[in-house]
């Protein structure tokens, strides 16, 4: 795992607000944004900004904080369902390779 630098962050907050990144882009994201006070912010004021004017334009009552607060913790929960996932996968990958090691020297030796 590369690190990710502010720059990169700056361009991906536009692309997590709106869903489109992938689940290794936000993994990456959310662990710089948790070391780097001014990458949070930047985050927090875009956000801000996209859901605010939207609210205000809907007539939608708004607790910005709170709901930022609940999208990153969403993020959070769903990339460390994808990391137990790939760990289930490469568990059985190494199961299912002893097993078919074992067979096959059951095989030769039988």
């Amino acid at each position: 795992m590369t690190e990710i630098d502010c720059k990169s962050v700056e361009q991906l907050i536009p692309q997590y607000l709106e869903g489109n990144l992938s689940p290794e882009e936000v993994r990456r994201m959310l662990l710089h944004i948790r070391n780097c006070r001014d990458c949070r912010d930047e985050l927090e004021i875009n956000f801000l900004l996209r859901e605010g004017i939207r609210r205000v334009e809907s007539g939608e009552t708004l607790d910005l904080q709170q709901e930022l607060g609940r999208k990153l913790k969403h993020s959070e929960k769903n990339i460390a369902l994808l990391e137990r996932i790939r760990s289930g996968i490469l568990i059985i990958e190494g199961t299912a390779a002893f097993v078919l090691a074992a067979c096959m020297i059951i095989m030769i030796f039988d």
